[in-house]
């Protein structure tokens, strides 16, 4: 091994860094637990019951008719919107087997199942860097109760690859991750989003340290993605110009504001206070992470730095690449539109800022400082949470999965050769040959 491999393997192993050890028999306990109970969270309030009978988007209009109408292995390597969506087809193909009307559910609890999962991914992954159990929990929690999360990405497979991003990220620096499942997930959800390759980096200087499986696999599906999505076609939203100064101030408040408030309190707080909303948001997340650049270890400031940048640049590519009228600022309920943007970029955001909390060191001044602004992030985060379980519109309310079932069921019957099956959001819907409804 020449001066120059050692020396570039002792940087890769300062920035990430092998955590003490492994979990040991009683934590797989409290996984399971915590598991279940996230799974119980996304399913059992009133927004997550409401899925359990309400088929969303291209779950049903892509994902579910695709596995009723074509083989299963040339679904599974279909691109769809201009990348690979494998992960979800391949949930469609197990829900396929199930009943027609057991679809909306199906679809629902694999979704938060994967969530969760993804969550337990973060409390393993991050105890290299945040020395604090609770913190470290509370990170893990934000992946299920997020406020931006729980409503147009709520338990469905169309905009699981938000989360799937986030879990990536985590598993890449979990240097004790169990190799097999977790090189598993890795691939499956690498090939099943079009964001993965920011994290290419990451996966790079981890091939510098000993168990490479968890880098290698990731690598593997970065090519088989990208592969698709050049040979891959993708019709843009609109043809819109981009405005500047508006992807600027989306990104602000799809960020730091949506971060603390959700997305459907921001329609009252930044037409009433206008910027100040952002200002504000920008000091609470602002302070810990400058914390953690001045107290923290070599590994946790690089964290700060790469979580931030990863927050920022992925906010901005979705909304320069997807880029609307419809996603200005000035625009009635101002972030509505697009809310699953916000997911990953804010789970980035979440993570520098508890990096920061953790690192900063106690007696201070600048403990007392920090610590008033983890009070301001929990309270905020916590209000949030409750405010947004009181959103009427969370709740799907249109036509339920079963109906439409029965619809479709009755026009077989009386003698039609294919029919329409309706469902989640407003005018989704799509066409099944008879012969497939059973």
């Amino acid at each position: 091994m020449t001066a120059t491999t050692e020396r570039t393997r002792a940087l890769a192993d300062s920035v990430i860094p092998l955590p003490a050890d492994p979990p040991h028999e009683r934590a797989w306990l409290g996984f399971a637990a915590a598991f279940g109970a996230s799974v119980a969270f996304l399913l059992l309030i009133p927004a997550g019951w409401a899925r359990l009978d309400h088929l969303w988007a291209e779950d049903g209009a892509r994902f579910t008719v695709d596995a009723l109408r074509s083989p299963a292995l040339s679904n599974l390597v279909q691109p769809y919107g201009g990348y690979l969506h494998t992960l979800p087809r391949l949930v469609a193909e197990l829900v396929a087997l199930l009943p027609l009307e057991w679809a909306a559910a199906g679809f629902a609890i694999s979704a938060a199942m994967l969530r969760a999962l993804v969550a337990l991914i973060a409390f393993a992954g991050s105890k290299a860097y945040i020395r604090s159990a609770p913190l470290r929990f509370a990170l893990a929690a934000l992946v299920i109760v997020l406020p931006a999360g729980n409503s147009e990405t709520l338990n469905n497979m169309s905009n699981l690859h938000w989360f799937l991003l986030y879990g990536v990220f985590w598993a890449l620096l979990w240097r004790n991750a169990p190799r097999v499942p977790v090189a598993i997930f890795v691939f499956l959800a690498t090939v099943s989003s079009p964001l993965v390759f920011i994290l290419a980096p990451i996966a790079l200087v981890r091939l510098f340290l000993p168990r490479k499986e968890v880098p290698i696999t990731f690598l593997a599906g970065l090519a088989v993605q990208a592969l698709a999505m050049v040979l891959a076609t993708r019709s843009p939203y609109s043809h819109d110009e981009i405005d500047p100064v508006q992807v600027l101030l989306a990104s602000l408040l799809r960020v730091p504001v949506v971060a603390f408030t959700g997305s459907e309190r921001v329609s009252q707080f930044y037409p009433e206070h206008g910027n100040l909303t952002i200002l504000v948001a920008l000091l609470i997340a602002g302070v810990p992470m400058a914390a953690g650049f001045r107290f923290a270890d070599r590994a946790g400031r690089a964290l700060v730095l790469v979580a931030a940048a990863y927050s920022v640049i992925v906010i901005v590519a979705c909304l320069v690449l997807n880029w609307s009228h419809v996603l200005q600022v000035q625009i009635p309920e101002v972030v509505i539109a697009g809310q699953r943007y916000s997911i990953a970029p804010c789970l980035f955001l979440f993570t520098a800022i508890f990096v920061g909390l953790d690192a900063t060191p106690s007696k201070t001044w600048e403990r007392a400082v920090v610590g008033a602004s983890r009070y301001l992030i929990g309270i905020a985060v916590v209000v949030s949470i409750f405010a947004h379980m009181r959103v009427p519109y969370t709740v799907l309310k249109g036509i339920p999965w079963d109906e439409s079932v029965a619809r479709a069921r009755a026009q077989c019957a009386a003698g039609a050769q294919e029919v329409r099956l309706e469902h989640e959001p407003k005018d989704w819907f799509f066409m099944l040959p008879c012969r497939s409804l059973n």
